[in-house]
C-alpha cells in the first residue's frame, strides 16, 4: 500500500475538519448547543469519534471551534446614507443570526438553559457588536443621529428586534427590516 502524499493529506484533512465543524453549527443552529455532543456530530457528518476526538478533546473546544469558525469581520458599507446603512445592518444581522446563531441557539441564549455555550454565543455576539457601536458614535458624531443617543440602548434594541423575530419565528426580510426601521427611525434621527 501506499502512502498518500503529504498535500493529498493535507487537503483530506482540512475537508474533514471543515465538514465536523459544518455539522456542528447545523445541529447548533436546528437544536441550540444542549444538542451539540460528540456522538451527534459523528453520526451526522458520517465521521467517526475517534477523528473528531483527534482535533477536539472536548464538546466545548469542538463548540468553541464552530462558533469561532463562524465569525468574522464586519464591514459596515461607507458609502450608504445612515438609514440605508440601518437597514444594511439588520440584514447583516439577520445572515449572522440564521446561518451562525440560528434559531435553536438563539432560544437558548434567551433561556440561558446551557450557560458555557451560551457564554460562548454571547461573546461572539458582542464581539460582532462592537462594530454596530462604533458605527452608531460615528453617525451621531456626523450629526445624522440624536447627539444624546444612549448608544448601548441603541444597539441593544436592534438586537433584541432581531432576537425577538427569531424566537417568534417571523421572516427576516426587507419588510422586517424596514418596519423596525420605520418604528425606530424617529427615535434615533437628529
Amino acid at each position: 500500500m501506499t502512502e498518500l502524499a503529504p498535500q493529498v493529506k493535507a487537503v483530506r484533512g482540512r475537508a474533514i475538519d471543515a465538514r465536523i465543524l459544518s455539522v456542528t453549527l447545523d445541529i447548533l443552529r436546528g437544536h441550540g448547543p444542549a444538542a451539540v455532543n460528540i456522538e451527534a456530530v459523528a453520526a451526522k457528518a458520517g465521521i467517526a469519534k475517534t477523528t473528531i476526538y483527534r482535533r477536539y478533546d472536548s464538546r466545548e473546544h469542538l463548540l468553541r471551534a464552530a462558533i469561532e469558525s463562524s465569525t468574522g469581520e464586519v464591514a459596515i458599507p461607507t458609502d450608504l446614507p445612515t438609514y440605508e446603512t440601518f437597514k444594511w445592518l439588520l440584514h447583516d444581522a439577520a445572515r449572522m443570526a440564521e446561518n451562525m446563531v440560528g434559531r435553536g441557539a438563539a432560544a437558548s441564549i434567551i433561556l440561558n438553559d446551557h450557560p458555557e455555550s451560551n457564554d460562548l454565543m454571547r461573546e461572539m455576539i458582542k464581539a460582532r457588536s462592537v462594530r454596530l457601536t462604533e458605527f452608531l458614535h460615528e453617525r451621531v458624531a456626523a450629526g445624522d443621529l440624536k447627539a444624546d443617543l444612549d448608544i448601548g440602548l441603541a444597539a441593544t434594541v436592534l438586537l433584541g428586534a432581531l432576537f425577538g423575530q427569531l424566537i417568534r419565528g417571523g421572516e427576516l426580510d426587507d419588510e422586517w427590516a424596514d418596519s423596525v426601521l420605520e418604528l425606530l427611525w424617529p427615535g434615533f434621527s437628529a
